[in-house]
């Protein structure tokens, strides 16, 4: 599953949940290295993702990110596909919904 499918998936999965969703789009270019992919929001809590393919690395800024939200006490993980199939995601979404 390339990462955009992954993507295309979670957004779809996200929505039909009613949660709202940001995507930082490509954050390698901007002051925001390393910034998570989506920022979804539901009526119980927020979430902070970033998406990677079941092989793709994470780069030290994308790490630091998570740290730093974590630290800041809010739920930031990465997510890949073997997640979706799990239905890790779908559990993770629902508690926020």
């Amino acid at each position: 599953m390339t990462e955009a499918d992954f993507q295309r998936a979670v957004l779809d999965l996200a929505r039909t949940l009613g949660l709202a969703v940001f995507h930082s789009g490509d954050s390698r270019r901007d002051a925001c290295a390393g910034f998570p992919d989506l920022v979804i929001v539901g009526k119980r809590g927020v979430l902070w993702r970033e998406l990677k393919t079941e092989r793709g690395r994470v780069r030290p800024e994308q790490l630091d990110w998570l740290r730093r939200l974590n630290t800041a006490a809010q739920d930031a993980a990465i997510w890949r596909p073997s997640d979706l199939k799990s239905h890790l995601i779908q559990t993770q979404l629902r508690s926020i919904a």
